[in-house]
């Protein structure tokens, strides 16, 4: 399963679709605010009952003051 995370400031909203995730991402890039979006893959390994997850960063934005 992929979900993608979008952290902004201080905050993270999650999204099911890509779509989505990337227009709150360019959303938060239009306020100028610090961004970032990260695809999060899980899956479920039966043999050791536990949960795998990954994370990687597709895309980021810092706001520069001068």
């Amino acid at each position: 399963m992929e979900r993608f995370r979008v952290e902004c400031n201080f905050g993270s909203k999650y999204f099911d679709e890509a779509v989505d995730a990337f227009a709150y991402f360019e959303k938060c890039k239009k306020k100028n605010r610090n961004v970032g979006i990260w695809v999060i893959s899980l899956c479920y390994i039966k043999k050791t009952k536990r949960f795998s997850a990954s994370q990687e960063l597709l895309d980021y934005s810092f706001t520069t003051f001068s």
